[in-house]
């Protein structure tokens, strides 16, 4: 009889030595396989001991790609030992000092998923790890690696080992590397949020703030920021005004661009986390000073946040929107980059609606004007956008109707996007100026937009009719929409208008009866069904369907009228209309 005993471990050690990449990398990759075939007794005592020794030992410890999927593999190997993930962290500890970045950063990975997984590690394994790496002075990407392992360690570290950690990282704050820096610093948001205040304000508050004055690396002083939006929210108000906030006001008039576009991005962040009093008193004049930047970005990033600080739990108020941002409106409206006035547009509607009619019709309109006819597309999209808040806040009888005529000229733009965004708005616009001004105003121009180039528009336009239909109801709806809408409905017209017209039917039959809807609708249903393109006659088909399964149409106008139509249909030369046809009699005769 054949010896059916195979040796996993042996079939592993031979694939890793194969010169052959895809092999040995794969079967790194299925080392969970192996561990599972020798259980876990032999993989502490065989295949632990192998995998610790292999990526130390020539030729594998060159390989990069080898070390980089072992480093993934430890974690993985977690889960076959019975608790013995001790022996895991020392390899890993040797991947974490290598110099290549994806495997130092891979085996941080999985020592924090290994150690989260089992907290009890930190204190006997992962700290003193730690600070190894830490003080490994032979090359500096150890001590990268210890900064990135710092906010774990400190988490599960036991009290007495946290004044050490916290002694390691001010160290590391302080290398003469400035990638180790750079890393500590980053890592410093990571790590405030795991210490508590008191620790905070004894240790690390005087590293944050030499970090915040590093001259040579304005990443760490993004960093800082990014840390400040934490620490704000730890510290009292007084604590605030004495440690974070000069560093904030600092940050706002950096050398670096960047830093100042981090400012930008996050004001609505440090808003909160200030509170409105620092907000009010010492925030907003650097704010001002952002939408002053000389660098676009940052002026697009102060233009944008300013909406997210409309919806805060304290939000801006109107006068401080009066008193220090909307005297900046209107050097922003002209501002020689695009993206800058497209983000104003975008803020416009939401600032319109905080400050109301009075201050909106004597600072803005001016402003909401220019804006709809700029040359750059995004910027009249944006506005075009909230065009329904904008004419809401104005109301009828204000100074509306001088928007008007831009918006009906919006609605014929080349740019098709701005097209839908207007349709878009005009249920709003209908129900703010009521039946006639509608008619007079806005309604041939939302009928034109059914026969648009773009199928987007087209359905968006289909999908907002049920909306002003709803608006105005059943007997305008039927004595006066409806009728223009089977207008449209012709042979000359092309075909993709016909059908456009049976799909817009549906949506105004909501106000419809179902008398109304045999009188009005069926007939050019029917008259569908004829269409020489079988697109359309397939669209009338699932057209008819929906009616039947949404309304009561009665057996007289289904089995007189509708029925002998579709089974016309029953044997057409177009299988698809065929098949809607034969679906659309089952619902006849049911």
């Amino acid at each position: 009889m054949a010896n059916t005993e195979f040796d996993y471990l042996a079939f592993f050690k031979e694939e890793i030595k194969n010169e052959n990449a895809a092999i040995k990398i794969g079967a790194v990759n299925r080392l969970n396989l192996i561990a599972s075939a020798l259980g876990p007794a032999k993989t502490v005592s065989d295949l632990i001991p192998y995998v610790t020794n292999v990526v130390q030992e020539e030729p594998l410890c060159n390989d990069e790609e080898f070390l980089f999927s072992m480093a993934k593999q430890y974690a993985v190997l977690s889960d076959y030992i019975n608790g013995h993930d001790e022996l895991l962290i020392a390899p890993l500890e040797h991947l974490a000092a290598q110099e290549e970045t994806v495997i130092r950063d891979q085996a941080i990975t999985s020592l924090c998923r290994i150690v989260e997984r089992r907290p009890n590690l930190a204190p006997d394994y992962l700290v003193p790890t730690l600070h190894r790496l830490a003080t490994k002075s032979d090359f500096f990407t150890a001590r990268v690696s210890a900064c990135a392992l710092l906010p774990t360690a400190y988490r599960w570290a036991n009290e007495d080992q946290k004044a050490a950690l916290r002694k390691a990282y001010t160290t590391l704050c302080a290398d003469d590397t400035p990638m180790v820096r750079r890393a500590a610093a980053h890592k410093m948001r990571d790590l405030i949020s795991v210490c508590e205040k008191s620790e905070i304000l004894a240790d690390l508050i005087q590293v944050y703030k030499q970090l915040s004055q590093e001259d040579t690396q304005d990443t760490i002083r993004v960093a800082c920021v990014h840390t400040t939006l934490v620490m704000a929210n730890m510290l009292n108000q007084e604590e605030n005004r004495q440690h974070t906030l000069q560093v904030i006001k600092e940050a706002a008039e950096d050398r670096s661009w960047r830093v100042r576009l981090t400012v930008a991005k996050n004001f609505d962040q440090l808003c909160s986390a200030f509170g409105p009093d620092i907000m009010a008193t010492s925030l907003m004049p650097s704010f001002v000073q952002l939408m002053k930047d000389n660098e676009q970005e940052v002026r697009k990033e102060a233009v944008r946040v300013i909406e997210p600080c409309l919806n805060l739990p304290t939000p801006l108020t109107p006068d401080q929107l009066q008193q220090h941002i909307l005297p900046q409106f209107a050097q922003l409206g002209q501002d020689s980059a695009q993206p800058v006035r497209a983000a104003l547009a975008q803020v416009l509607g939401p600032v319109a609606r905080v400050l109301g009619r009075d201050v909106c019709q004597r600072q803005l309109l001016t402003l909401i004007s220019s804006l709809m006819k700029d040359e750059f597309h995004d910027v009249r999209l944006n506005i075009a956008s909230h065009a329904g808040l904008i004419c809401e806040v104005l109301s009828v009888d204000g100074l509306v109707h001088s928007l008007l005529h831009t918006i009906k000229e919006l609605i014929m733009e080349n740019h098709w996007r701005i097209r839908q965004s207007v349709v878009e708005q005009v249920p709003k616009l209908a129900r703010l100026f009521g039946v006639e001004m509608f008619q007079s105003k806005l309604e041939a121009l939302f009928i034109s937009s059914l026969k648009d180039s773009v199928h987007s528009v087209r359905q968006a336009s289909i999908t907002h009719l049920k909306e002003i239909a709803d608006t105005f109801g059943s007997q305008w709806t039927v004595e006066h929409l409806l009728p223009k809408l089977v207008e449209q409905y012709s042979q000359s017209a092309g075909y993709a208008n016909r059908m456009t017209t049976l799909h817009v039917l549906p949506q105004v039959t909501g106000v419809m009866t179902p008398e109304q809807i045999v009188q009005y609708i069926v007939p050019l249903l029917v008259k569908a069904t004829k269409d020489t393109v079988p697109n359309v006659r397939f669209c009338a088909c699932r057209t008819i369907s929906w009616m039947m399964e949404n309304h009561n149409l009665g057996a007289q106008a289904v089995n007189g009228t509708i029925k002998p139509a579709l089974m016309e249909l029953e044997h057409d030369s177009d299988i698809d209309v065929q098949y809607y046809a034969q679906r659309a009699i089952q619902l006849c005769n049911a």
